[in-house]
């Protein structure tokens, strides 16, 4: 008896050491997502599902809004990942950054401009006030593209910053500018507040990484398990949120702070087409990119997609059966 007296307090004593090693054990890391848009779904579902503490990751999730602010703390090493448009990560690449993008589960664009209700035409659009998010953002450049394929000079606008998202909207709201480029609920919400799409960008001939996990070279090649243990929690993510509408909603309604069901339940089913289970990055979409920086930065045309393109990681996770084994778990 004393004998097994002793292998129980010994056992009971291996068991609260182990736990505290266990929970040490989780990787630290800082994640940011730069908007409040069902794009980034995937990346609320992994956290509230504790996907990455199932990957041993203890991943502490920022939102910083605008492109720019999220790729200076990715540079500075504040953030490991970002959850973004690869647009911003891509200009930093060209001016000599090790930025790269790892993934991209959705190519096309969410925007839309939208406007004053008594204006009806781009035509009218000449000498109004518009708002974008910062100079050198995402917002700013497709502003500028929307207007030149719809055959509106930069000089016959006014071009603002304005802000977030939310702050655009007011701008609307409030009268101070006569349209805005916004993104994913805000544009339901304008809609319900009377403001009208005038350019729909996802009709427009414009291919983008517009929900992509974006990096530092150095630092994924220094953590590759780090960045495949992140990667499987994130695109399991990808598998839940499809899987599991309800739980998806609920994630949903905390994170754009809504309690509009018919506003939430559009969101999820919008971007539950649009993203993809397979987010492999490709050097078209880095073209296509580079194309629009290039509509403000010439020298862009000297640099090289494929040095800001890295798939080895979503390829791994093919190969080894990963993405096999979450259609299994969840179905397509």
């Amino acid at each position: 008896m004393k004998y097994l007296a002793s292998i129980v307090i010994a056992l009971a004593l291996v068991t609260s050491i182990a736990r505290p090693m266990h929970a040490a054990a989780l990787d630290k890391i800082n994640v940011s997502y730069g908007a409040i848009s069902g794009s980034m779904a995937q990346t609320w579902v992994a956290k509230e599902a504790r996907l990455f503490d199932k990957h041993g990751l203890d991943v502490n999730l920022v939102y910083i809004s605008g492109g720019p602010r999220s790729i200076m703390a990715l540079i500075g090493g504040s953030v490991q990942f970002v959850n973004h448009s690869g647009m911003p990560a891509l200009e930093a690449y060209q001016r000599g950054a090790d930025t790269a993008l790892i993934a991209s589960p959705m190519n096309q664009l969410e925007h839309a401009l939208v406007v004053q209700k008594n204006i009806t035409g781009t035509e009218q659009l000449r000498g109004k006030i518009l708002g974008m998010s910062t100079a050198g953002s995402l917002t700013d450049i497709l502003l500028r593209e929307g207007l030149r394929l719809n055959n509106i000079a930069e000089k016959d606008v006014t071009i603002l910053p304005v802000g977030d998202l939310g702050a655009r909207l007011s701008g609307l709201q409030t009268g101070r500018i006569h349209g805005a480029i916004i993104a994913g609920i805000q544009t339901l919400t304008a809609h319900k507040l009377g403001f009208r799409t005038l350019i729909d960008y996802s009709k427009l001939p414009l291919e983008i990484a517009g929900s992509g996990i974006l990096v530092r070279r150095s630092y994924v090649t220094k953590n590759p398990d780090l960045t495949l243990r992140f990667l499987k929690a994130w695109i399991e993510g990808l598998y839940l949120l499809k899987a599991k509408p309800d739980f998806a909603l609920t994630v949903l309604k905390k994170y754009v702070a809504s309690q509009d069901n018919e506003v939430i339940t559009t969101i999820y089913n919008l971007y539950k087409e649009r993203l993809m289970l397979k987010p492999t990055p490709t050097v078209n979409v880095a073209k296509s990119m580079l194309y629009l920086l290039s509509r403000s930065s010439p020298q862009v045309g000297s640099v090289s997609p494929e040095g800001f393109i890295e798939a080895r990681y979503v390829n791994e996770l093919e190969s080894s059966g990963f993405l096999d084994e979450m259609t299994r778990q969840y179905g397509k």
